[in-house]
């Protein structure tokens, strides 16, 4: 029986993987092996063999391990959704960026600092935006509305080495979240607790795609290659919209269950696309 290796997330993916050993591990409870071609996995159950990995490690906080753990499973040639080319691509924000604006899509503008007092430089119509690190959820963002805040938010970016992204804030009059999946695409309107856009999401609805809408997500999904995908849109009050982010790890809550359904199909036919690749002797005892 092949093996699925679910990182992190969701514990109940078993039942939508019938006929396949299901594994869910968490990335900082492993250790990976590649040997001979095989990539293995390690944790204080024992270890298997790699066949295929459903990766479900958000980015509130990135673990120094996941980059050296895709790179493992890109070099194995391991099915992975989405493909470790395309989860090492967006594992940075400034990457993910710069990915959008090559894709030509209407992203939010910023500025980018990266140095000590460099924010100093700044002089920022407010309100703005000010967003520290490679974090996401709403961790590390605040919103400055005038000169004081201003100054205490650049003296706390001073203890941080991490880059800083600088962006007007904008009165939105909806937040969507388009999802995609293959060639199926979902949107839902969202509301949160806070100003905060697509974080501490109180209230939700399901929508039809908004035209304009899908035609910005194919083209993301066609860039990057991906499989799974989520697009983050603020609705302004004249119609208009603006990418705030792009979520190669997206969350499926509020979501029918025919998301999943779909996630589980496009991984199981990637593995069964590898079903003729020759198998070769792993030469590992115990395993």
């Amino acid at each position: 029986m092949k093996n699925i290796i679910v990182m992190n997330g969701e514990i109940d993916w078993p039942e939508y993987f019938p006929g396949y050993a299901v594994h869910h591990r968490r990335i900082q409870q492993s250790s990976w092996l590649y040997h001979q071609g095989t990539l293995w996995i390690f944790d204080a159950s024992g270890g298997q063999r790699v066949d295929a990995v459903l990766w479900r490690i958000g980015a509130i906080k990135p673990h120094p391990g996941q980059r050296h753990a895709l790179e493992l499973i890109r070099m194995a040639g391991v099915p992975c959704l989405n493909p470790a080319s395309v989860l090492l691509r967006g594992y940075d924000r400034l990457s993910m960026l710069n990915d959008l604006r090559e894709a030509e899509l209407p992203i939010q503008s910023f500025s980018v600092t990266l140095g000590e007092r460099v924010l100093d430089l700044l002089y920022p119509n407010f309100p703005v935006v000010l967003k520290v690190g490679n974090f996401h959820g709403g961790f590390g963002k605040m919103r400055v509305e005038g000169e004081e805040q201003w100054a205490d938010a650049r003296d706390m970016t001073f203890i941080t080495e991490d880059y800083a992204t600088l962006e007007p804030y904008i009165d939105y009059a909806r937040d969507i979240r388009c999802l995609a999946v293959g060639e199926q695409i979902w949107a839902m309107v969202r509301r949160g607790t806070s100003w905060k856009a697509n974080t501490q999401t109180q209230e939700y609805k399901i929508i039809p795609v908004p035209p304009q809408l899908e035609i910005y997500t194919r083209c993301a999904m066609k860039h990057l290659q991906a499989d799974v995908l989520a697009l983050d849109f603020l609705e302004k009050h004249d119609r208009s919209y603006v990418l705030l982010e792009s979520n190669d790890i997206p969350g499926f809550s509020g979501f029918p269950v025919t998301v999943r359904e779909a996630v589980a199909l496009r991984l199981c036919a990637k593995l069964e696309g590898n079903a003729g690749l020759s198998k070769r002797d792993n030469g590992l005892h115990g395993v």
